[in-house]
C-alpha cells in the first residue's frame, strides 16, 4: 500500500491511498473467508467452498468489506506515521474494490488541530438545589397507585387528567404539513393544569374531543426552528382522538402503600418526591451543560480552524435537510428552505466549531481517550439492529470517518463533563 498526507491551509488535509492488484486479491480473500462458513456444498467440507462460489452469492458484499477493509487499514497506518487525527467525518471518493484490479481512494477531513483556551480555570455556574415539581410529583404517586391495574379504553366522553390519548397530530402553515410540527401517532398524558401557568398548546384541543372527532388548534413556531421562514409563524394543528386509555387509581392510603411494598402513606409519598426530585435534578444538569457549551463556543481567543468550522457547517446542513425533508412535497421547496439558511448555518458552525475546539483542546491536556471497548459499546445496539456483528459493522463505517467522529465526540462530552465539575466547585 502506498499512500501520501497533504496537510492544506486551514486544518484540510487529503489521505490519498492505493493498493496493487496483489494486495486487493488478499484483502478480497480475507473478505470472502467472513463467509465462507455460512455455505455448504456437496464434495466440499464446511466453509470450504470455492472462491467462485463464495463470490456467486455474496460478491456485492464481499467488494463492500474489501474496500471497507483496505481504507480503514490505509488511515491507521496513515495516521499513526504521521500522527495525524480527524476531528470528525471523512469525505470519501474511490468507489468500490474489484477482484482484479488495483483499488485507489482519497477521503479529505478536518485535521484536528489545537487551540489555547485561556481562562478556562475561571469557570464558574452556580449549584442550584432541585426542587419537586408538584405537577410531576402527583403525577409519579398516581403511576405508583396504579401499579399493576390494566387500562381501561374509553369510548364515551372527553379525556381526564391522567388518561393517555393516543392521537394524530398534523401542523401545517398555508397549507403546507411543516416538519417536526407533525407527530403522526403520538401517545399524550394529560397531566392537572396548574393556576398561573400556560397549559400545552395541545392540551386544550385534546380535552374537548371524544374518540374518533378532529380538532384544531395553534402553536408558534420556535425561534430556533431549522427554516428561518417560519419561525414566530403560527402553525394550524389538526388533533384527531384515536385512542383514550384510563386507569382506576385507588387512593393513596397506608394499606395501599404496604400492598405495594412501602411501609406507609409517607413513605410512598417520599418515595414519590424523590423521583420528582430526580427528574429535575437530570433537567437542571442539561440546562448546566447547555449554558456551560455556550459560553465555549463564545470563548475568545480560542478560533477553530477553517476545516473545523466548515465540517460543522455541513453536519449544520445534513441535519436540517434529514429534520425538513419530511415536511416538504416537492424538491424545490426543500431546497429553497435549505438556502434561507446558508448564512445563519455558517455563522452558527463557527460557534460550533469554537467549542469543539476548546473541548477537544481540554481532551488534549486532561489526557481523555475514549478506549476501543467503549466505542464498540456504543455500536453493539446499532450493530444488532442491522443483524450485524459489532466487529463487522465497526469496518462498515470505514468508509466515512464516523468512528473518528464519535470518538471526537465522546472525548469532547467528557470534557465538558470535567469542565462542569469543576466551574461548581468555583
Amino acid at each position: 500500500m502506498e499512500y501520501s498526507l497533504e496537510r492544506k491551509e486551514g486544518g484540510f488535509a487529503v489521505l490519498s491511498a492505493s493498493y496493487a492488484e496483489k494486495e486487493v486479491l488478499e484483502f478480497w480473500k480475507k473478505a470472502a473467508s467472513r463467509f465462507t462458513p455460512t455455505i455448504s456444498m456437496a464434495g466440499y467440507r464446511p466453509g470450504k467452498a470455492p472462491l467462485a462460489v463464495v463470490e456467486k452469492q455474496f460478491g456485492t458484499r464481499i467488494a463492500d468489506m474489501a474496500t471497507d477493509m483496505m481504507v480503514d487499514s490505509a488511515v491507521r497506518k496513515a495516521f499513526e506515521a504521521e500522527s495525524a487525527a480527524s476531528s470528525g467525518a471523512f469525505d470519501y471518493s474511490g468507489g468500490t474494490a474489484a477482484r482484479g484490479k488495483a483499488f485507489a481512494f482519497r477521503i479529505e477531513f478536518a485535521l484536528r488541530a489545537p487551540v489555547h483556551a485561556e481562562g478556562l480555570d475561571a469557570l464558574s455556574l452556580p449549584r442550584e438545589n432541585p426542587q419537586a415539581d408538584p405537577v410531576q410529583e402527583r403525577m409519579i404517586l398516581q403511576d405508583m397507585a396504579a401499579r399493576g391495574i390494566e387500562p381501561v379504553r374509553v369510548t364515551e366522553g372527553t379525556p381526564q387528567d391522567g388518561d393517555v390519548v393516543v392521537a394524530e397530530v398534523t401542523g401545517e402553515v398555508d397549507g403546507h404539513v411543516v416538519a417536526g410540527m407533525s407527530t403522526g401517532t403520538c401517545r399524550i398524558r394529560l397531566a392537572p393544569h396548574v393556576d398561573g401557568e400556560k397549559a400545552p398548546d395541545l392540551d386544550p384541543v385534546v380535552r374537548t374531543l371524544r374518540l374518533g372527532e378532529t380538532g384544531h388548534g395553534t402553536t408558534i413556531c420556535p425561534d430556533n426552528y431549522p427554516d428561518p421562514s417560519l419561525r414566530g409563524r403560527e402553525i394550524d394543528l389538526k388533533v384527531t382522538v384515536k385512542m383514550i386509555e384510563r386507569r382506576a387509581v385507588p387512593p393513596i392510603s397506608d394499606e395501599l402503600a404496604r400492598s405495594l411494598g412501602y411501609r406507609g402513606e409517607a413513605e410512598m409519598r417520599a418515595a414519590a418526591h424523590g423521583q420528582a426530585l430526580d427528574m429535575d435534578t437530570h433537567y437542571r444538569e442539561i440546562q448546566a451543560r447547555r449554558r456551560l457549551l455556550g459560553m465555549l463556543e463564545e470563548w475568545q481567543g480560542a478560533e477553530p480552524s477553517d476545516a473545523m468550522v466548515e465540517e460543522c457547517r455541513r453536519e449544520t446542513m445534513r441535519q436540517a435537510r434529514r429534520y425538513l425533508q419530511t415536511g416538504y412535497s416537492s424538491g424545490e421547496g426543500l431546497k429553497e428552505a435549505l438556502a434561507s439558511m446558508k448564512q445563519e448555518a455558517a455563522e452558527s458552525a463557527r460557534r460550533r466549531a469554537r467549542g469543539k475546539a476548546v473541548l477537544l483542546a481540554e481532551a488534549d491536556a486532561r489526557g481523555i481517550s475514549v478506549s476501543e471497548s467503549a466505542l464498540d459499546a456504543v455500536l453493539a445496539p446499532r450493530a444488532a439492529r442491522q443483524g450485524m456483528s459489532t466487529a463487522d459493522f465497526r469496518l462498515s463505517l470505514a468508509r466515512t470517518g464516523e468512528l473518528h467522529a464519535m470518538r471526537a465526540a465522546m472525548q469532547t462530552e467528557k470534557a465538558l463533563e470535567a469542565l462542569l465539575a469543576e466551574a461548581r466547585k468555583r
